[in-house]
């Protein structure tokens, strides 16, 4: 009796935990709490606990929560900035879609819809994306934040400078991203009874389980939202910004289609990709962090001693970024610490054209063009620095040092090259025959 007492009451508890979960506001709790609380803690204890229920979820789990922890952090632009600059106030919702596959995804807009109506979706970062309301948007009003000193703060912290580079994360609404989530499954079918691992609980069609990709869903030619009411705002300013939103679409638009052929294995096209959306909105909060991904990279190579890694890092950069001055330097910085300072004046050099009010670009092309062999190139930039700080010794120290060994190598020269009249010159075979 005691046992079949414990089944009953077991029986009993897990019913009542089901109905408690099922519950809507409960359960978006927990998907809150995923989303933006703790993601590794949360995502690891409901993959433990469908792993005990559902074996055949264990590879996709692993594999999703290991692309989760390779994608390191998300974005730094603050999401708050899409509902203070839309005025949705608390209405925006923050997805992040490092772990997320495409049905778990397509899952979450369903539920944003059944919740607040039809969505607009913005895409911030790499795998960062804020949802909004459907509303109308006076432009004048958005000017006017952009043009306040402290909002402005905000902005440009994030690296929104405009509000073009603002509505340039803007991927759709419900109605232009729909279509492409017609051929992905459904969450699950235990999706209304229990929702903490985001994993998929029966087989599914190839592709769902693939993680989220912008490029996959984003419109191919997204027109200028007729949402968007100029209000107050002056006529000019509205058709710049007309043309601005055009182009700050199609750099992003490139931008999330390299990002794809990075995820493919596919560098080279991903990398002429980024060059293409650099050239028409070098300043997309996107392009931005994958230059710092990249020099974040380039450093870790360093710390441990790959220059080779390192170069080729600043190399992809510039291959994007082709007029970027840091990168220039940083370049040169690994041409020299890899013994190649003839390459590295060259790269100076390009950074002194680029930036010539930069001392830092000189002192590095001092060095290593006095290194590299072009003593007569390091003096006459020490010429151009002791214009600008005619009391620095050091610069006049290094000046007379270099003149000296200038002075010591002529020297050299011109004894090596001196004809031998000594009577040394006749044990010299190669002197045998000729007339001295």
């Amino acid at each position: 009796m005691r046992k079949r007492h414990l089944v009953i009451l077991g029986l009993i508890i897990a019913y009542a935990v089901a109905a408690v979960v099922a519950t809507p506001k409960l359960r978006h709790a927990w998907w809150y709490l995923q989303e933006n609380v703790n993601r590794r803690f949360s995502t690891f204890c409901g993959l433990s606990a469908a792993s005990c229920i559902f074996p055949w979820c264990i590879p996709a789990g692993v594999e999703a929560y290991r692309n989760m922890c390779d994608r390191g952090v998300p974005s730094r632009v603050d999401p708050d900035i899409f509902a203070l600059a839309l005025g949705v106030d608390e209405d925006a919702e923050t997805i992040d879609a490092r772990v997320m596959t495409v049905a778990r995804f397509k899952a979450y807009l369903d539920e944003y819809r059944e919740r607040k109506g039809d969505y607009r979706l913005w895409c911030f970062g790499r795998f960062d994306y804020c949802l909004t309301p459907a509303v109308k948007v006076d432009f004048g009003e958005i000017l006017a934040r952009f043009s306040d000193e402290k909002l402005f703060e905000r902005f440009a912290a994030a690296r929104l400078y405009s509000p073009a580079a603002l509505f340039a994360c803007y991927m759709g609404d419900a109605a232009e991203i729909g279509p492409a989530f017609d051929d992905v499954a459904a969450h699950g079918a235990v999706k209304e009874l229990f929702a903490a691992p985001r994993v998929l609980f029966r087989p599914v069609p190839d592709g769902s389980l693939a993680p989220v990709d912008a490029a996959r869903f984003m419109p191919f030619d997204v027109k200028f939202p007729s949402w968007i009411e100029r209000g107050s705002a002056d006529a000019a300013m509205f058709i710049d910004f007309e043309d601005r939103y055009e182009t700050a679409q199609e750099a992003r638009r490139e931008t999330l289609i390299g990002f794809g052929y990075a995820a493919r294995g596919m560098p080279t096209n991903a990398i002429a990709c980024w060059a293409k959306a650099a050239q028409a909105n070098p300043r997309d909060p996107l392009l931005m962090e994958l230059a710092d991904a990249l020099d974040r990279e380039a450093r870790s190579h360093l710390a441990i001693g790959n220059v080779n890694g390192a170069l080729r890092c600043y190399e992809h950069r510039l291959e994007v970024f082709t007029n970027d001055v840091a990168a220039i330097h940083n370049f040169g910085l690994c041409m020299k610490k890899a013994g190649h300072p003839e390459l590295a004046a060259r790269v100076f050099a390009k950074a002194v054209e680029l930036d010539p009010l930069q001392d830092a670009h000189r002192l590095e092309l001092i060095d290593s063009a006095d290194a590299g062999g072009h003593p007569d190139i390091a003096v006459r930039q020490i010429d151009v620095l002791l214009k600008r700080h005619p009391d620095d010794l050091e610069l006049k120290k290094r000046r007379t040092r270099i003149l000296v060994q200038m002075h010591l190598d002529s020297q050299r020269k011109k004894q090596e090259n001196r004809p031998d009249h000594s009577p040394s010159r006749y044990l010299d075979d190669s002197q045998k025959g000729k007339r001295k």
